[in-house]
């Protein structure tokens, strides 16, 4: 088990595992977690993923899920997910936490139309396009209600691109602070109050 980065800041832990395993090789680490209910072996590795980079964190904690899908965890903390290609992100907090980790690509700037507004961003790039998904997904994370309009609800502020970095985003009547880092091929996006 490779866990590529994991730090702490403010009360918050971050943890990012690059999952190389077979998917026999995750479910022995997981002490044999049931995945059978899931189709594809996809999802069976982002849900066993995830468990395994949680008790790396928190041995012997359960994650449930709120009425709107979002993870939740028996022991007061706060704990939100994400997956991208072979990675796996887990980020707990003693308050709301939203994590997002996305592959940069073409895809995403085809898409882009759906969570960026006309005229906002100008000449953009697939590494912004991909950033601005990410604090997006990240509030949406962070909010846990769901039905959120990506392009009216999640306004970000502009900003340039840096390795690392922070930037604001205004969600409904609320300013957020998004703190991000370039991994690899990928962008990390998190928030953590």
């Amino acid at each position: 088990m490779a866990i590529i980065k994991q730090f702490k800041e403010k009360s918050c832990e971050i943890a990012v595992w690059k999952t190389q395993e077979s998917l026999d090789e995750m479910t022995e680490l997981s002490n044999s977690i049931h995945v059978s209910k899931f189709k594809t072996e996809k999802r069976k590795r982002e849900f066993l993923s995830a468990r395994i980079l949680l008790s790396k964190l928190l041995p012997d904690v359960l994650i449930s899920y709120n009425i709107h899908g979002a993870p939740e965890l028996e022991n007061d903390k706060f704990i939100s997910i994400s997956h991208s290609q072979d990675l796996t992100a887990i980020i707990i907090g003693q308050s709301k936490v939203g994590i997002d980790v996305e592959k940069i690509r073409e895809k995403i700037l085809r898409v882009s139309s759906k969570f960026i507004p006309k005229n906002t961003h100008k000449l953009i790039s697939k590494e912004k396009a991909t950033l601005i998904w990410c604090c997006k997904e990240a509030v949406y994370k962070w909010y846990q209600k769901g039905k959120v309009n990506f392009i009216e609800d999640i306004k970000i502020m502009p900003f340039t691109i840096q390795k690392k970095g922070s930037l604001i985003a205004k969600f409904k009547t609320k300013k957020l602070r998004l703190h991000y880092q370039k991994i690899d091929d990928h962008f990390l996006v998190y928030v953590c109050k």
